[in-house]
């Protein structure tokens, strides 16, 4: 399966948040807000494809201000200035820790397109004319609270809950909760940036206490990058180590080391068949990764052979049931026998998104998500022998954003299917996939987590959490939280 890797040249940036369905004026000013504090575009990730995107440069909200509602009167400038410097220090770091509290934003409802107009038209009128909101979003200690009246915003998730019918007046709310936010993330993101003060450091996303049976604290020493699940074990990578730990474990011991190079890192994982394991390495160049190699290690922890993958960027692997090996490029998965020898390949059409999430089905062949359309998507079954692909699924999720799309063998159903929008299963010939898990009823944001099916049902879902302290280098506290996506609510 694919998606297991994470947390690749993370390091100590700053994270954004990135609203999925919330109009995207605000993702927009939060994201080049934070570039310019930054320096640094937030969705640059090594060999990873930039999603479409309407964004526009957007300066600083205080430039931004002269720019935006540069022909409205002083009078509505000064309205919105003050209303955000009226916010005292203990307001701004509430917001502030709201915008790092997740990475994304999201309602549990799209909006419709009706309601879509009238949020563009009471921005305008919130900027430009002063028309500010008489109360305020509530907050949620627990999504359970939320009884359908008003907005709801349940803050360790960042899922802001809606009404079936949403007035003006909480559509200003939760514009309002947005302009705050972008306004903290200036203010204090600035202070930390330059070094001019350390308040919001202690306000980052910090792992979830451990819970027996579902939340469970790594005490190993790999600096996990990497996990994969096999038969009876997980796989973690780190810095020229790679560990086995039992499913449900907390320590790891050691399976296979290696000098992979200052610019190298393990990608991806997939367990053989036999409890040996296919590594797949690629090679940081300046701006892109820049080749790769594909080891394979048996069950005793050697090295069986290594394969030079040249100009080929993998990004996906995936093993049958006859033992072939699978590797996706952005255009094409090869085959390989287990000599590491090319047998076939199959391209994918150009006018495919390949969502780099392979994996083997209950029928021991190996399905590809792609997208055919922007947020459709279809399950494609791979032919090695013949060299094509045929359809297995059509549009099987929702429509939405593409984002985090990844595929996983079931247990009762044929795939476990999983995205921005929640946990779903589906099982071939369906009509859609059925959403098991809300996004915002797992044990922590998943966003950038490693996540991966187990034999027995449950998914997992594994997060390394920056921990800062005054004058302390980053550390990394990892959790793996285990999910039934079966138990009855």
């Amino acid at each position: 399966m694919q998606n297991t890797y994470g947390n690749k040249n993370r390091k100590d940036k700053i994270y954004i948040p990135e609203l999925e369905t919330v109009p995207e004026g605000f993702h927009n000013t939060v994201t080049e807000t934070l570039y310019a504090i930054t320096g640094a575009a937030s969705d640059q990730k090594y060999g990873r494809r930039r999603r479409p995107s309407g964004k526009k440069m957007i300066l600083p909200l205080a430039a931004a201000l002269c720019l935006v509602i540069g022909g409205c009167t002083f009078a509505a400038v000064n309205l919105y200035q003050q209303r955000m410097e009226n916010m005292n220090r203990e307001m701004l770091e509430i917001f502030y820790a709201q915008a790092f509290a997740g990475d994304t934003f999201h309602y549990n409802r799209p909006l419709t397109k009706e309601e879509e107009a009238r949020f563009e038209k009471l921005n305008r009128a919130y900027e430009e004319e002063g028309r500010f909101p008489e109360g305020e979003v509530q907050y949620l200690e627990d999504y359970r609270d939320y009884t359908g009246k008003g907005v709801g915003l349940y803050a360790e998730r960042c899922t802001l809950f809606l009404p079936d019918k949403i007035s003006d007046e909480e559509l200003l709310q939760i514009i309002d909760f947005q302009h705050k936010v972008n306004y903290s993330i200036e203010k204090i993101g600035l202070e930390i940036v330059e070094g001019e003060k350390e308040n919001g450091q202690k306000f980052m996303n910090t792992a979830p206490e451990a819970q027996a049976e579902s939340v469970i604290a790594y005490e190993g020493s790999v600096d996990v990058t990497c996990v994969t699940e096999g038969e009876e074990y997980l796989y973690l990578a780190g810095t020229n180590s790679i560990e086995r730990m039992e499913i449900g474990g907390s320590t790891s011991k050691p399976f296979y080391q290696r000098d992979f190079g200052e610019n190298a890192i393990v990608y991806a994982m997939e367990e053989d068949g036999h409890q040996g394991l296919y590594v797949l390495l690629l090679f940081m160049g300046e701006d892109n990764y820049e080749g790769g190699k594909i080891l394979h290690i048996n069950k005793e922890g050697e090295l069986l052979y290594e394969k030079d993958t040249g100009s080929r960027i993998f990004y996906a692997l995936a093993v049958d049931e006859k033992g072939r090996l699978y590797a996706q490029t952005d255009r094409a998965v090869f085959i390989y026998d287990g000599e590491g020898k090319e047998s076939s390949s199959i391209e994918i059409p150009y006018d495919f998104t390949a969502r780099d999430s392979l994996c083997r089905g209950k029928d021991g062949k190996v399905y590809a998500l792609c997208e055919d359309a922007p947020f459709h998507s279809i399950i494609l079954q791979l032919g090695p022998e013949t060299g094509e692909y045929g359809m297995a699924a059509a549009n099987p999720l929702p429509d939405g954003p593409p984002h985090f799309h990844t595929i996983a063998k079931g247990k009762d159903a044929d795939f476990i299917l999983w995205n921005y929008e929640g946990l779903f299963t589906y099982s071939l010939g369906d009509d859609g996939a059925k959403k098991v898990m809300e996004l915002y009823e797992a044990p922590l944001e998943w966003e950038d987590a490693m996540c991966m099916s187990l034999a027995d049902g449950r998914v997992l879902f594994v997060k390394a959490f920056p921990e800062r302290g005054a004058g302390e280098s980053a550390a990394q506290s990892v959790r793996f939280c285990y999910v039934n996506p079966y138990n009855e609510k």
